[in-house]
């Protein structure tokens, strides 16, 4: 159901979005004829609340070289959601970047310069021990893969009138298909300056 023209409100918003936006990037690339110098997987995961079954068989089957994850984080104006706890993201402020173990940072920091470059609005985040997302589970697979996680804010999350920003939705579409733009065949994050 969309909300006053700008919210996307319904249950389950929480994988829906995620498969919605993965979705539309690869539509994107085909409708733009873009020829990406690597091999492109577009998966969604399940069992991620209870324990990244579904990610960990993918990275394991897939074995990537390279992961962007998107999930979804709270908007910490949610009522009963803790911001010293979860951290200070919004619906409507953009995507939000996390920074944590499992996020490479060299990979983060390219994904940053391509929302630079295209004028993308976006949130940090920092984790201390784990995402809590597939990230965790791509990150630590196959001797390690270079992850990171694009998330969109979400509110009420987990009830049956999950809500989001239609422009967050549309930013974190557009974030995930400028960074693919960005990464050449075979790049090595490792060393990037």
């Amino acid at each position: 159901m969309i909300l006053n023209k700008n919210k996307y409100v319904g249950r389950a918003l929480d994988n829906r979005m995620g498969g919605f936006m993965i979705a539309e990037v690869a539509r994107m690339l085909k409708n733009a004829k873009k020829k990406l110098p690597f091999t492109l997987y577009v998966v969604n995961s399940v069992q991620e609340e209870i324990g990244l079954r579904g990610a960990e068989m993918m990275a394991h089957r897939i074995k990537p070289d390279l992961a962007l994850i998107t999930d979804v984080c709270h908007d910490t104006g949610t009522p009963m959601v803790d911001k010293i706890e979860n951290g200070d993201q919004k619906s409507g402020a953009g995507p939000v970047l996390t920074y944590g173990p499992a996020v490479q940072n060299n990979f983060l920091k390219q994904i940053i310069k391509a929302a630079e470059k295209n004028k993308i609005p976006f949130q940090r985040a920092a984790v201390s021990r784990s995402t809590g997302t597939d990230t965790d589970a791509f990150a630590y697979s196959n001797e390690g893969v270079t992850s990171a996680l694009i998330s969109l804010p979400l509110r009420y999350m987990h009830t049956t009138v999950e809500m989001v920003q239609k422009e967050d939705v549309e930013n974190c579409i557009r974030l995930i298909y400028e960074t693919l733009l960005t990464v050449k065949a075979g790049q090595d994050f490792r060393y990037l300056k």
